[in-house]
């Protein structure tokens, strides 16, 4: 599948950081980062989303993503997208399926990874890493078959303010690079497990989207896409695109 050259954009997620000690017999172990997705920053899927006219009872939130890269020491300056939205770090060289990369600075994991959000939380990956300090996490959205050709698919029931209930199923393609700078930084330290956890926000996806006036397919559903629903949709991914925070 050939990858669309998009220009880059800021998305709606928050890294949360926590560090869990680990007794190792050798200090000269490395340290262990473990990667986690969830759909709310309380890492725990909330009952409803209000929206503009009701409430949403989220039912389904799939994400896929690849080349999930956390880089050392690199701040905002170095190995991020050109003026194309590409990335010049030049670790995505085939190496997919889930293969990881470890070189003792920047750390790769190819992926794709489709990740099931909608109990609030999916694992990601592991991987060992050098005792240091990484200030950059980066990705790719992907739209594989894996996916039903979606990078991000969600689904539930639209709740109105007059009380009727009427499913709804979201889907985008959005391929695109999304670059988390971290301020502070993720410390790795010898023997140590570090758990990074990207944040979806699906709440701020979703509860901007008029869903009261959207139009209703012949069994009354509401299905927003490319093609159906496409001020939603536009809407979704103008939610998409915000300005990231990091916790």
């Amino acid at each position: 599948m050939k990858t669309r050259k998009l220009t880059a954009v800021l998305l709606t997620f928050i890294v949360a950081i926590v560090i869990i000690s680990c007794n190792k017999d050798k200090l000269s172990t490395p340290g262990v980062i473990q990667f986690n997705a969830i759909s709310q920053s309380s890492g725990v899927k909330s009952a409803t989303i209000e929206t503009t006219a009701g409430e949403i009872n989220l039912l389904g939130a799939v994400v896929e993503i690849k080349n999930l890269q956390i880089e050392e020491n690199s701040g905002n300056d170095n190995g991020g997208n050109n003026q194309d939205g590409n990335s010049d770090s030049g670790k995505d060289d085939g190496k997919e399926n889930g293969s990881k990369e470890s070189d003792g600075g920047d750390i790769v994991l190819a992926g794709p990874y489709v990740l099931d959000i909608t109990g609030g939380t999916a694992t990601i990956d592991q991987i060992e890493a050098q005792p240091g300090t990484y200030k950059k996490v980066n990705f790719d959205f992907v739209a594989t078959a894996e996916n039903s050709g979606n990078s991000i698919a969600l689904s539930g029931d639209y709740k109105s303010n007059a009380g009727y209930a009427i499913p709804f199923f979201l889907t985008s393609n959005i391929e695109a690079n999304v670059q988390l700078p971290l301020v502070s930084g993720i410390t790795v330290n010898t023997g140590n497990t570090v758990s990074v956890s990207i944040v979806f926000d699906v709440n701020g996806w979703l509860k901007g989207l008029d869903f009261e006036n959207a139009a209703t397919t012949i069994d009354g559903k509401i299905v927003i896409s490319k093609t159906q629903n496409t001020n939603l949709y536009n809407a979704f991914i103008q939610a998409v695109s915000k300005n990231i925070e990091i916790e």
